[in-house]
């Protein structure tokens, strides 16, 4: 959980907040411990948790925005403390504030969460849009008073003040929670699929969505390549560098083929040690082929830095395309091809005419 740097943000909030419902619990005839500190307080314990938000959906929200109308809230309280108004204006303004606060946080919810985690996202909007429901019927009951008076309405409303504030506190807990381990969850699933080192889709990873990228192709009646790289004399750069050398190689060759401009349906993956692989899905091979000698002489153009001097590297490539073929033959091809490659040798790309 140290991973999820939200659980400290939102474990603050609920300590600011239970710090805020101390100071205005103590003393609830217009203090300026209850009407500033503990406003203030329960203003904070809302920027945080909207933050707690942004951060853990990585929506860059800034600071300075929240904290902001948490300033002026504390303005206005302190206003408040030297000039009350009527309870009905008082009742009225801390209403709207926690209105803000929620519709806010709502719309971060569920406008700018990734798709993936959209389910706890939804159930802990649900439950700031049951808050803002409940601070609407309360000002509606304080504008109306003698229209609503006696009610049902307003005794629920009367009665299930305080009672509301811990339910309201319970769920949020519990969504945090939810959304935490869900985090949790598609992170562990992430890294299982990743190369730790280059970020990229790992073997297994790689013939999953291969398989499923290949088998569209040949539904469609569409062209497929696999482009497989293998980076030249490695284990000479690790035996002469060192390991630590290497790894900047690897992480440095991985750059120069995503700065080539792939596209977004493209899958780079490693496929282990020094060997990567590049599906391109409906391509013409010819432009394949192109495009794999401007890789090969890109990488060869480009050499790596360690620790302050350069690392000439080069790389061999082979190639294959089909229309109906599945993923293991194209890239049992493509590996023919890419030993034809560096028999022939090395720095230079091949092509499996047979795939």
């Amino acid at each position: 959980l140290r991973g999820l740097p939200a659980l400290r943000i939102w474990a603050s909030a609920f300590w600011v907040l239970t710090v805020a419902a101390l100071a205005q619990g103590l003393n609830e005839n217009g203090s300026l411990l209850s009407t500033v500190a503990g406003g203030g307080l329960i203003a904070l314990a809302n920027a945080l948790m909207l933050m707690g938000i942004a951060i853990h959906l990585r929506y860059p929200l800034r600071w300075r925005w929240p904290m902001a109308v948490v300033g002026l809230f504390v303005a206005n309280q302190v206003h408040v403390y030297l000039l009350p108004p009527s309870q009905t204006a008082s009742a009225l303004m801390f209403g709207a504030y926690s209105v803000v606060w929620d519709v806010w946080m709502v719309w971060v919810l569920l406008w700018r969460s990734p798709r993936d985690m959209r389910n706890t996202c939804s159930f802990t909007a649900l439950i700031f849009i049951i808050d803002a429901v409940f601070y609407l019927l309360r000002s509606v009951v304080v504008l109306f008073p003698h229209l609503l008076a006696h009610t049902p309405l307003d005794e629920l409303l009367t009665t299930w003040n305080y009672l509301f504030g811990i339910l309201s506190s319970f769920l949020l807990s519990t969504g945090f929670t939810l959304m935490l381990a869900e985090r949790l969850t598609l992170d562990l699933r992430r890294l299982a699929r990743t190369d730790g080192l280059t970020g990229l889709l790992n073997r297994s990873a790689l013939i999953e969505a291969g398989a499923r990228l290949v088998d569209a192709c040949r539904a469609r009646g569409q062209a497929c390549s696999v482009l497989m790289f293998d980076l030249d004399h490695f284990k000479s750069i690790n035996d002469s560098w060192g390991h630590a050398a290497g790894d900047a190689v690897l992480s440095h060759f991985v750059e120069v083929i995503r700065g080539m401009g792939l596209t977004n349906d493209a899958l780079f993956a490693r496929y282990g040690g020094e060997e990567f692989v590049l599906v391109l899905p409906a391509i013409e091979p010819v432009q394949v082929g192109a495009l794999a000698e401007r890789m090969r002489a890109a990488v060869a153009a480009k050499p790596a830095v360690f620790d302050g001097r350069t690392i000439n590297i080069t790389t061999s490539v082979g190639g294959a395309a089909a229309t109906d073929a599945n993923f293991e033959h194209l890239v049992s091809a493509a590996d023919v091809a890419l030993y034809r490659a560096k028999h022939l040798g090395r720095n230079q790309v091949a092509w499996n005419q047979g795939a």
